[in-house]
């Protein structure tokens, strides 16, 4: 930051009151760069200016470009963390943590807006009035569930719109009871939603209460004489305790609600484990990665990251939260913020030995498993070695790659990769089409589509990659590197020759060659071969959607759906010229005019065709 812009914030901090609150950060435009709390707003804010933040590289970068400072006092610190969340929550700014799953696990969505609602799996949660459960990371328990679900409460499986105007015959899930028959009129919806609430009650892991109730049912209806009612529910008692069963943990849980975090530090990165037991069942669990220059454990308190969880989510706390010692949650704040929004009491602890502390021990051994699954060690090493080989001024986490694909001057493409921290991406492979240049010049395709991949994360006011690979040796990087100098903190670059395989790097006053086992070598050429598979895999899709097209779609008045008809009731071109325009009028969408008029057509091409033959 220019020292004459850090002296005037410096005299707008002077002014800052030394209460409790949240600070603002906005750069010129009044873009929001970050939100934080403080107990003493001029104290903590002033300590930025004078901090080294070795281990946080990334504030240097956003002190440049902050213009100014806002600031909302409150009356305690416990106001200012739940003003905090409520603003991490509306604005989502770049440089704070941000509380987000890597990849959309799947959930489990009841359908409650239908007339006899369905089970499902799906990836989004969206509007629209049903109700979801989950994420849930392991997907095989997940369908176990789901069938012992559909099982158990004989939910309908079709995706009909119920209640039909006309009764049809149920299908065979019906006679093998594992269907009501909703569509049969074989079950009221009265009774069909009752089943529904039902198997609310079984996947927010009320078993317990649910046997409870069954087996009341199930009394009622032996003393009743109905002996079929009663062993049916006596079968839904028996399905309920197997499905539990599978959810079992070992440890003595009985009837026991509560969420349990988990820690895990890495090299770069930390990993927040969130465990859910409902009556003593793990219902599901969540993991969640953050880079350790956000999230720096010694540094300062994190209670917004639990806010933004439960803040997030539909259903209210457990009765007990579990969280670790020394991850940056204070339990006295955030029991004061709990008791303030919830009706019902939730206790906050750090368990110190016990059943309790065995289940912060499992949260913590999730946490590690799962960020040697999404980070493995060799991985890491690689994008090291590649920094160090290349000199470049930081840890390429975040690389990514571009590839031309193209036939002559027609169906040319490009195809985009992201490899984060060494591992693919695919969430963000990204795909184009050629639109600004003609002929073939692959490098100035290959400039229009870094241009527009950046002017796009520019717009969305996403992070630029911390490296871009190109193909090409040093001309080509250069005039890249030129191309690159129209963008503010561009992101480095660096190419590879494919011949030679050797790569150039302008942090390098010379190219590098390595040999063909060392691990870097290895990375940039992973690399390139996936974009390229990538980027000819959708060439060739487009391709075979040209090619595979019909002639007879070129000609007038014949359209895809016409020219499919017109093939599966004669199967060529030449059947259609002899079968003459009777019989073509007896095809679906075409009269006896129109079939003439298409006979002509076929007339002029073959015309057209022998002419150009004796020349």
């Amino acid at each position: 930051m220019h020292p004459e812009k850090t002296n005037q914030i410096l005299e707008q901090i002077s002014r800052f009151p030394e209460s409790s609150g949240v600070y603002i950060m906005k750069d010129a435009e009044g873009t929001i760069l970050y939100i934080g709390k403080a107990v003493n707003l001029k104290s903590r804010v002033r300590s930025y200016f004078f901090d080294t933040h070795e281990d946080r590289i990334h504030i240097p970068v956003m002190l440049e470009k902050m213009d100014h400072i806002e600031w909302i006092a409150t009356n305690n610190e416990t106001e200012a963390l739940i003003l905090e969340a409520n603003l991490i929550r509306k604005h989502k700014p770049h440089y704070n943590v941000d509380l987000r799953d890597d990849k959309h696990y799947p959930y489990l969505k009841i359908t409650l807006q239908e007339a006899f609602p369905r089970l499902l799996i799906v990836r989004r949660v969206e509007k629209g009035g049903a109700k979801y459960f989950g994420p849930y990371t392991d997907v095989r328990s997940m369908r176990n569930l789901v069938a012992f679900a559909k099982r158990i409460f004989r939910l309908r499986d079709c995706s009909k719109k119920l209640p039909l105007s006309k009764e049809i015959r149920p299908c065979i899930n019906y006679s093998m009871k594992r269907c009501s028959g909703a569509c049969a009129n074989k079950i009221s919806q009265e009774d069909y939603r009752s089943d529904i609430n039902d198997l609310t009650r079984f996947l927010s892991g009320k078993r317990n209460d649910l046997i409870r109730d069954f087996q009341e049912r199930m009394e009622r209806a032996s003393a009743d004489l109905r002996f079929e009612d009663a062993g049916a529910l006596r079968d839904q008692i028996q399905l309920i305790r197997d499905a539990s069963r599978l959810q079992q943990v070992d440890l003595k849980l009985a009837d026991i609600d509560c969420d349990v975090f988990g820690l895990a530090e890495g090299d770069r990165n930390n990993c927040l484990a969130i465990l859910n037991f409902r009556d003593g069942l793990l219902m599901s669990s969540r993991n969640f990665l953050f880079k350790r220059t956000t999230w720096d454990l010694a540094k300062a308190s994190h209670e917004n990251i639990l806010l933004q969880y439960y803040m997030s989510s539909e259903e209210p706390p457990p009765a007990e939260i579990l969280i670790p010692e020394g991850a940056g949650f204070n339990p006295e704040i955030l029991q004061c913020w709990f008791d303030s929004q919830f009706s019902s009491r939730t206790s906050i602890s750090a368990p110190q030995k016990g059943t309790k502390k065995m289940l912060i021990l499992m949260a913590e051994k999730n946490a590690n498993l799962y960020m040697a699954q999404k980070i493995p060690p060799s991985a890491l090493e690689d994008i090291t070695d590649l920094q160090k080989v290349l000199h470049l001024p930081r840890l390429p986490e975040t690389i990514e790659a571009f590839d031309i694909s193209n036939l002559g001057e027609s169906f040319t493409v490009a195809g985009m990769v992201q490899f984060k921290d060494g591992i693919p991406n695919k969430s963000a492979y990204r795909r184009y089409k050629i639109k600004s240049v003609e002929g073939q010049n692959d490098f100035s395709m290959m400039m229009e589509v870094v241009s527009r991949r950046l002017n796009r994360l520019k717009e969305e006011n996403k992070p630029f990659p911390d490296l871009l690979l190109i193909d090409g040796g040093k001309g080509q990087l250069n005039a890249a590197i030129h191309v690159l100098q129209q963008f503010e903190n561009p992101p480095l670059i660096a190419s590879l020759a494919k011949k030679e395989e050797i790569l150039f790097s302008p942090c390098t006053p010379e190219p590098v060659r390595l040999p063909a086992t060392h691990p870097a070598r290895r990375l940039v050429e992973r690399i390139r071969d996936e974009v390229h598979r990538y980027a000819i895999t959708y060439h060739r899709k487009l391709r075979g959607k040209q090619f595979g097209r019909s002639k007879l779609e070129d000609l007038q008045g014949i359209g895809k759906v016409k020219a499919r008809l017109l093939l599966k009731r004669f199967g060529s071109i030449k059947r259609i010229k002899e079968a003459g325009a009777e019989q073509i009028a007896q095809v679906p969408g075409f009269s006896k005019e129109s079939a003439e008029n298409l006979l002509v057509q076929i007339d002029n091409i073959d015309k057209n065709r022998k002419i150009s033959e004796k020349f």
